[in-house]
């Protein structure tokens, strides 16, 4: 199954990237009309800049967890290139197509230039729009928000937060969370890319997105294991020290549906049935326990193997049950002590016992490796490989691969993240994880979505003022249709009758798009959407407000996948009538008496400095002043060192990886009754998909799974209008397996109509193959005015899973008839 790598011909990569660099600055100085790459690439361009037209710095506060650093190349007040920047990290330093690409964003024709207000008498959504001034714009949110809180109370009003920004003040933890808490308004549980910290945290106690290592860890890797990611084309920093490790020799396996770009520059790939991961997971760990393949070392002294647990309760063996523990007083679990032959205090036990039932004062207990080993047993290799499509001597080769390696780190991101048992795959792969020892030391552990922990914000400073009442989260996002359509929470009142979309694309980006159409927007009596350009939410908006861009305003990001703290520059002024965060969110909250938490004077600088006050940052050094002067600040916590989840200890409460959950908790606890699964919650176990197992029932009706693939043109809808990436990536597209194909008579660059019971899109076939009989894919973002009828996010899954409450966006099924 090995693969090899061939040389492509063409435009080099430093020629095709100075190419998009010189078409950026023809586009935003001259104003014409973007000149296609054939014929820039024919003629010669003079838009090579020096460092004399550098005004600043900025970094990318997409979520596409990058972090990429540009140098911003003005010229007679227009920013025209971004060119990459240094880190101190050379394989840091990159960039990919989108973030060179982002003047086009700033200067596009589309470019929402100022305050509107939807035509009275028009339909939401048809387009017809009226100029209005800032006055008015904010005199009207400042009434319709009063006249709602006056008559339904504060919760009527939600703030719908997305991602597409994570500057620290002008981005999605930033300002519009002062006043939101301010005002007391609701805010949706977030969705987005959760199910799989979820399941980590069972084992590892990292919380919902601090589970991973950082990306240059696996330097020290013997094996990467790509494990349902595709990081050359959605994370290419990862990539970037994915390739240097493999020119030393790391060996790098691919796991996955799909023949991916990352499957084909990898030395093996191992196809799996989608959604079957976590029984694959399981598997391998039963051959390896089966055959003593385990490290005892790790297992005895970092895992809670020995933990006892009460046969009749489930809950482990206290100190608390046999005598009074004071309150915020450690309460250590119970082993069982071989040297003594009786029930001791972990950390007092000469010698714990990993497996075996004892009796301790009269509690029968089971130790928790006895119950995991009892669980794991119950998936067999041969049952996997029927469940999984895969072969028994791939499955054991994988299994003893990981098992040898010296350091295997394991690339999750969120592919698997996506269906209703993502997290039950993710909790499998840290299972067995913990009982192979790959976690917690140099090259072993996590790798996807790095976050430094070094340095914690003071948030609190950042959001709370004096009459801060908090932000209501009391149900999640796959819950507001019902919510909106009702007005009724678990069948009591629960008005809802405004929305503000903030960084966020709602419409484009929830799944079940006709829910969102259907019975959200015909049954709120106010929606304001805040963007830069005309997505999905904002022509379904009643009005709509200009925001700045990166590179108009001040900010600084935490980065995502890297050691640092970035600083972005403004180079540029807000263009045409644009503002940024901190100005709307200040102008609403004084239109709406909030002068003590937005004073007149309070800057961009008053709320950052409130951020940075923390003794974390004081510890560091970081300061606004520092961060502005450096352009960025170094927070690794051992010099040298790559970060490393558990590198001392886990984050759990005994410090150690949990292999038996005492007290499971759903993600988001809004009422649900999780009684009946919360016996079998506390092991590590497997259930099938909701849709796209072979076991549902729409497996029945609707032979093709559907995933929305993350490409290298967008992010989520991010750049869905650039002009630029769209000569590359031109219309959207639905992509099909030649056997899918050919049974249905469909050929490439036929227009075609993908359905379910929930909706459907018309757009031109492409056949894939990359893809196996029974998948189908295509990229994600296209908004619906770009598809011939209809549009992708009317077809996927609605609902959640009780326990990880996360979107479930591929857990779909479909199927194809050509028009």
């Amino acid at each position: 199954m090995s693969i090899s790598n061939s040389s492509q011909s063409g435009l080099t990569r430093r020629g095709f990237l100075k190419a998009t660099g010189a078409l950026a600055g023809v586009a935003a100085v001259a104003g014409a009309v973007t000149p296609s790459l054939t014929a820039l690439a024919a003629e010669e361009v003079s838009a090579d800049s020096t460092t004399s037209d550098v005004a600043g710095f900025g970094v990318c506060r997409s979520n596409c967890m990058q972090s990429c650093r540009y140098a911003a190349h003005v010229r007679d007040g227009k920013l025209v290139k971004l060119t990459v920047a240094d880190y101190g990290e050379d394989l840091y330093r990159g960039s990919c197509l989108r973030g060179m690409s982002y003047m086009h964003r700033i200067y596009s024709p589309e470019r929402i230039k100022y305050p509107m207000r939807r035509v009275e008498g028009t339909e939401r959504g048809a387009g017809e729009w009226e100029r209005i001034s800032w006055d008015d714009a904010i005199n009207e949110i400042a009434t319709k928000f009063q006249s709602i809180i006056d008559e339904y109370g504060s919760k009527a009003i939600a703030f719908d937060f997305g991602t597409g920004n994570y500057g620290e003040i002008q981005g999605q933890t930033g300002i519009f969370n002062r006043l939101g808490g301010m005002l007391g308004v609701s805010k949706p549980a977030g969705m987005n890319d959760l199910a799989t910290g979820y399941g980590i945290d069972r084992v590892l106690g990292t919380g919902l997105m601090y589970f991973a290592n950082e990306a240059k860890s696996v330097l020290d890797s013997s094996h990467i294991f790509i494990w349902g990611s595709n990081p050359v084309h959605s994370t290419p920093q990862n990539w970037r020290w994915m390739q240097r490790a493999k020119e030393q020799g790391t060996k790098i396996i691919t796991i996955d549906p799909v023949k991916s770009a990352t499957a084909h520059k990898s030395d093996e790939y191992y196809y799996v049935k989608p959604t079957t991961d976590g029984y694959l997971a399981l598997a391998m760990a039963n051959h390896i326990l089966a055959n003593g393949l385990q490290d005892d070392e790790f297992i005895a002294k970092r895992s809670t193997a020995p933990f006892l647990v009460r046969d009749d309760t489930g809950m482990l063996l206290h100190k608390s049950d046999f005598e009074a523990v004071a309150e915020g007083e450690d309460d250590p679990a119970y082993v069982w002590d071989e040297a003594a032959g009786a029930g001791a205090l972990y950390g007092a036990a000469a010698s714990p016992a990993l497996e075996g039932r004892y009796e301790v004062q009269g509690i029968p207990c089971t130790t928790s490796y006895t119950l995991l080993k009892e669980r794991i047993a119950e998936y067999t290799v041969a049952d996997a490989a029927r469940v999984c499509g895969m072969d028994e001597a791939d499955i054991i080769y994988l299994a003893e691969e990981l098992a040898g390696a010296r350091a295997a780190s394991v690339n999750i991101s969120f592919g698997m993240d996506h269906y209703a048992n993502g997290y039950q795959t993710c909790w499998a792969i840290a299972i067995l994880m913990s009982l192979t020892g790959q976690l917690g030391r140099d090259g072993a552990g996590f790798t996807g979505i790095y976050l430094n922990t070094a340095l914690a914000l003071n948030t609190v400073g950042l959001w709370a003022a004096k009459g801060y009442k908090g932000l209501a989260t009391t149900f999640p996002m796959t819950m507001m249709h019902e919510v909106v359509e009702t007005q009724q929470l678990h069948g009591e009142p629960y008005p809802l009758k405004a929305l503000v979309s903030i960084i966020s694309n709602s419409v484009s980006n929830w799944p079940a798009q006709n829910n969102y159409l259907e019975k959200i927007i015909p049954n709120l009596d106010f929606i304001l959407a805040m963007d830069m350009e005309m997505t999905d939410t904002a022509r379904h908006a009643d009005l709509v407000l200009p925001v700045a861009s990166f590179y108009e305003n001040e900010d600084f990001r935490k980065a995502h996948n890297l050691p640092y703290i970035v600083h972005q520059d403004k180079v540029i002024d807000p263009l045409y009538e644009a503002k940024d965060d901190v100005e709307i969110a200040s102008l609403i909250g004084r239109a709406m008496g909030l002068e003590d938490a937005f004073p007149e004077g309070a800057t961009f600088e008053t709320y950052a400095n409130a951020l940075l006050n923390s003794e974390a940052c004081k510890k560091a050094n970081v300061t606004l002043d520092r961060l502005r002067e450096e352009g960025y600040i170094d927070l690794t916590v051992i010099p040298g060192k790559a970060g490393i989840v558990g590198r001392t200890k886990f984050s759990t409460k005994s410090g150690l990886a949990q292999l038996y959950t005492e007290t499971p908790a759903p993600r988001v606890n809004y009422g649900q009754d999780v009684k009946e699964r919360f016996a079998k919650e506390h092991l590590v176990y497997y259930q099938d998909s909701a849709e796209v197992s072979e076991n549902s029932e729409a497996a029945k009706k609707y032979p093709l799974a559907f995933i929305q693939e993350h490409t290298r043109w967008r992010t989520h809808s991010q750049w869905f209008n650039s002009p630029l990436l769209k000569e590359l990536d031109p219309k959207p597209v639905f992509k099909i397996s030649a056997p899918d194909a050919a049974e249905r008579g469909i050929e490439s660059g036929d227009v075609v109509e993908v359905f379910n019971d929930r909706g459907h899109m018309v757009v031109e076939c492409v056949i894939d193959p990359s893809l196996p009989a029974g998948m189908s894919r295509m990229p994600k973002g296209w908004q619906r005015d770009q598809f011939i009828e209809g549009g992708y996010q009317e077809l996927t899954y609605p609902n959640h899973d009780e326990w990880s409450v996360a979107f479930n966006f591929y857990d779909t099924r479909v199927d194809v008839r050509k028009k």
